[in-house]
């Protein structure tokens, strides 16, 4: 029964085995074709491969001559030798590039300037509402009057005039007070008597003429029922009269006497020895504020008639006449016609940088033309980051083809 389960295994690997034996057979045939390739006539070892030009990054290749060999045109730098001349990329920005924004709040009046105008520096461009400034400005114009003319004042040689007035005032001041004092005279007492004597009589009589007509149904609608009314009232005044004369004058009566003497005497003091040094220089003082309220109010009406920063170029307009802005709205973006280059130099060439180095700048937009230039800037400080440092190149010549945003190779020896 083994026998028989041998017999059948072998008989089902049977074409496993033809399979790998024809498989060595086939990789003997590779390896014989190989050793014949290899074993070719004439014995020559393999030949030394050609010298290919070496790789400088950024490095301008220099024109290989007829004929010459190709490792012999490598642009390789020499000890001693020029350096090789190098280009950079990067794009043409404007020197300068100033926002304009409104530094008042107010409506847009005029707007005096397009895109791609031309304007100079101190032109007015932008007009904004003044309406509420100039307003402001009357008011700082009428406190600084008032306060030089309180200086005047206090600076001024009192007149005679003004001194025997203030005289006067004194004396009815102390005439008064003494009055409120002293309590009401004898005569004033008979006149309040007499007075509240008269509107009793008149009381009276208006009562009788009253009674006669009392028993009319529609009395409050005749005359006699508001003539009696009218002197009852001058009764009781005339009766608050003489009572308050014959009680005499109360304490605030008194105190209000003391203080009109008292603002008497110092106003003909201040006549009669004039000004003392420490209210004119309050009153100095309140000028130089008044005129300092005056300026910033002329500073604040100027700077709603906005003028150009610098002289130059429109580059954009950010509002329209009847916008409505606030101090800090961007009204628009001037730059300057000069432009220039900023390229990032690798750390190997700073040594070879100096300021004043010519340079060639191209633009893809002018491709068969090139402008000279130089190095006007190097930064100070190199990029961690790149391990590279910012050098500004501007041109020296006729540059007006140039305009910002162009893409430039500058080219450095």
């Amino acid at each position: 029964m083994a026998s028989n389960r041998s017999r059948v295994a072998m008989h089902h690997d049977k074409p496993r085995r033809l399979c790998v034996r024809r498989t060595l057979m086939s990789v003997a045939a590779m390896i014989s074709f190989l050793l014949a390739a290899c074993s070719m006539p004439g014995g020559q070892p393999t030949p030394t491969p050609a010298a290919l030009p070496v790789y400088t990054p950024m490095a301008e290749a220099a024109p290989i001559s007829a004929g010459a060999p190709t490792a012999e045109a490598a642009p390789v730098r020499q000890q001693g030798a020029a350096p090789a001349r190098t280009n950079y990329t990067a794009e043409i920005i404007p020197q300068d590039q100033v926002p304009v924004v409104a530094e008042v709040a107010g409506q847009v009046l005029d707007l005096s300037i397009e895109v791609g105008d031309r304007v100079e520096a101190g032109e007015v461009i932008v007009r904004i509402d003044s309406s509420t400034l100039e307003a402001q400005r009357a008011q700082a114009m009428a406190g600084l009057e008032a306060a030089k003319a309180q200086l005047d004042l206090l600076q001024d040689e009192p007149e005679d005039e003004d001194i025997e007035a203030a005289r006067a005032s004194v004396t009815a001041a102390e005439e008064a007070y003494q009055r409120a004092l002293a309590g009401p005279t004898a005569e004033e007492l008979r006149m309040a008597e007499a007075q509240l004597r008269q509107a009793e009589a008149a009381v009276k009589q208006a009562q009788a003429a009253y009674d006669q007509v009392s028993w009319n149904p529609l009395i409050a609608a005749l005359p006699e029922s508001m003539q009696l009314e009218a002197a009852t009232l001058a009764l009781e005044a005339a009766q608050a009269q003489y009572d308050k004369l014959v009680l005499g004058a109360t304490a605030d009566i008194i105190a209000g006497a003391y203080a009109q003497l008292a603002n008497a005497r110092a106003q003909l003091k201040r006549l009669e020895d004039g000004a003392k040094p420490a209210q004119i220089q309050a009153a100095q003082a309140q000028v130089r504020q008044a005129e300092t309220a005056l300026y910033l109010a002329q500073l604040q009406l100027d700077k709603a008639s906005v003028r150009a920063p610098i002289s130059g170029i429109v580059a954009s307009v950010n509002t329209s006449a009847g916008t409505m802005v606030a101090p800090g709205s961007p009204l628009a973006v001037l730059i300057s016609p000069e432009v220039e280059v900023v390229i990032a130099v690798e750390e190997s060439r700073l040594a070879d940088l100096s300021a004043g180095q010519p340079a060639v700048i191209r633009v893809d937009a002018y491709s068969d033309r090139t402008y000279d230039g130089q190095i006007a800037i190097i930064a100070p400080t190199l990029d961690p980051a790149t391990r590279t440092v910012q050098v500004t190149i501007r041109p020296t010549g006729d540059a007006t083809d140039l305009a910002p945003g162009m893409f430039a190779t500058v080219a450095l020896p």
